[in-house]
């Protein structure tokens, strides 16, 4: 199982190398440079000229994405529009998404997977079709909507709720619920379909007639192997809401990883982008290799292969 660990830990080098290869020829063969986005329309060239250099966005294509990455094993990637250490930045926004984004991913996640059992087993009842109704609804309705119209609601008319920044916990309550909202309906339905399905199996009627409650039967047999596509939405889920919070962050005007990353690709800020690329992507690469650790320990038959 450790030598499985180590060889999935190492097949991330590539794969993050190749992530951070393709968001710099995207960025790069675009139109435009850091001085065309951040200096006014009526600049002398030669004034823009001098302002990329001044930034480093100078030499060939190839020159400045191996200068990017000598930058990032020493430690020292400089923004093309502050000059300032990213990961210093990073440092400092990283811990606001991450904050928000776990509160939401936790509360999402309790739940979601709560109303998708109480839907499997009451299946067809009333709980089970208006859990449906909402699922459907609030999967159909963009977050970026729910957002403006608790703005609109809670800020703008009652006033109830602050609409920007982040602080206090009022701050909190908005974002939250909006990355909440996206995230339950997919849970639930997901978490009803896995458990019908295993109820569904033989072993469960073999339980039944051996006389086991009905609490045992659904949280010991039915849970435990309806678990798999839980464990995979929930581990994927996490790292798509650290890295799926860009638009959350801009409405409200949260100073995290998602609004750094969208000012930067507006900026052609191409270190900026390229670092939290590098970041996000780590993050969901990582949590792919937990998720192989967790099927390893929850399926017998997928632990016994790693160990061979």
């Amino acid at each position: 199982m450790a030598h499985y660990i180590a060889k999935r830990l190492l097949y991330l080098i590539p794969m993050l190398f190749c992530v951070v290869l393709m968001v710099f020829l995207i960025m790069s063969l675009t139109p435009g440079d850091p001085a065309t986005n951040v200096l006014p329309l009526t600049t002398p060239q030669e004034v823009k000229d001098a302002y990329n250099e001044s930034v480093g966005f100078t030499g060939s294509l190839w020159d400045r994405f191996w200068n990017y990455l000598g930058g990032l094993f020493s430690g020292n990637v400089l923004s093309y529009s502050t000059g300032e250490n990213i990961f210093e930045e990073l440092q400092i926004r990283f811990p606001l998404t991450l904050s928000f984004g776990t509160v939401a991913f936790c509360i999402s996640a309790v739940i979601g997977v709560a109303l998708g059992i109480l839907s499997a087993i009451r299946q067809y009842s009333f709980l089970d079709t208006t859990v449906t109704i909402f699922a459907v609804l609030f999967a159909s309705i963009p977050s970026f909507f729910v957002a403006v119209l608790m703005i609109l609601l809670f800020s703008v008319h009652w006033g109830m709720l602050p609409s920007f920044g982040i602080g206090s916990l009022q701050h909190y309550i908005m974002p939250v619920t909006t990355l909440v909202l996206a995230n339950i309906p997919l849970l639930s339905r997901m978490t009803r379909s896995a458990m019908l399905d295993a109820m569904s199996q033989d072993y469960i009627r073999t339980a039944r007639a051996k006389g086991c409650s009905e609490k045992r039967v659904i949280w010991k047999h039915a849970l435990k192997n309806a678990s798999l596509p839980i464990i995979t939405l929930l581990l994927s889920g996490l790292a798509t809401t650290l890295g799926g919070s860009v638009v959350v962050e801009q409405i409200f005007t949260i100073p995290g990883v998602g609004m750094y990353l969208l000012s930067a690709v507006t900026e052609k800020n191409v270190p900026v982008v390229m670092t939290c690329a590098l970041l996000l992507s780590f993050i969901f690469m990582l949590a792919m290799v937990v998720l192989d650790i967790c099927y390893a320990l929850i399926d017998p038959k997928i632990g016994a292969r790693y160990k061979k």
